[in-house]
């Protein structure tokens, strides 16, 4: 047996049982343990499977939540592009709301310039960035601090949102896709977004393509509550759904 067609045997059966066992699948292909073991770890880095101790399961649809770190390392120059593009959209003398995120990050890299500017924000690291500068007054919102993400989110912080009223927000997501809008990975996170766009004039979401057509645990909201949405062109299934469906309200970058 081609060691194509054994990985692809073992995938068809980690897709029928949803678990298997080393030992198991070395008896049923009749190969030794360190082969399949090799096979596995091929599985895992094409996103296939997830390696368990002494096996595998079928990999979640469901994205989990990347720690900030890890995001920052993918899709770079697209993020910078988007970033640059959404500082278009902010005027001086305004009021805006920037959300957690790596891309937001790159945006807030690129307003740092913009005369008598009030920057809301969730996202410690953006809060700490903007403070360098005199033009531009900001507000950290309180609430419950999450180091994995660097931003604060709960109960706590949406009270404080519901106090304000902003000319624009910029929020980040961890998924997207035509049917369910976009999406995040926590309720506490889908409150603070949902809020963000009720005290906004304006709201633009700010995404990368990578995150097309993944799946999260939880649903903000449809693209129809938007003002704009920002992504790189990367993705050309994206940007022939976007055309098919008659998404208008895209910016591609």
């Amino acid at each position: 047996m081609f060691t194509l067609e054994r990985r692809e045997k073992i995938y068809d059966y980690i897709l029928q049982n949803k678990n298997v066992t080393v030992l198991e699948l070395s008896k049923k292909l009749d190969v030794s343990e360190v082969t399949i073991r090799k096979d596995l770890s091929f599985l895992e880095s094409q996103q296939l499977i997830d390696r368990t101790f002494g096996g595998a399961i079928i990999k979640s649809k469901i994205i989990k939540e990347k720690s900030y770190f890890e995001k920052e390392k993918s899709m770079i120059n697209e993020k910078y592009l988007i970033g640059k593009k959404a500082s278009e959209f902010v005027k001086s003398n305004s009021t805006i709301i920037l959300d957690a995120g790596t891309t937001i990050m790159e945006m807030a890299k690129c307003i740092k310039h913009i005369e008598s500017l009030r920057v809301i924000t969730n996202n410690l690291k953006i809060a700490l960035f903007l403070s360098d500068f005199t033009n531009i007054e900001v507000t950290l919102l309180g609430g419950k601090v999450s180091m994995k993400s660097k931003q604060c989110t709960g109960v706590e912080t949406c009270k404080i949102v519901e106090k304000y009223n902003v000319d624009a927000s910029f929020l980040g997501c961890d998924a997207f896709d035509i049917n369910n809008g976009f999406m995040t990975t926590s309720i506490e996170k889908m409150y603070l977004k949902r809020s963000f766009i009720k005290i906004s004039e304006k709201t633009f979401l700010l995404t990368s393509s990578d995150k097309y057509e993944k799946k999260s645990m939880v649903k903000v909201q449809d693209f129809s509550k938007l003002t704009g949405i920002i992504v790189d062109k990367q993705s050309t299934k994206l940007i022939e759904d976007f055309n098919k469906f008659n998404i208008d309200n895209c910016v591609f970058v």
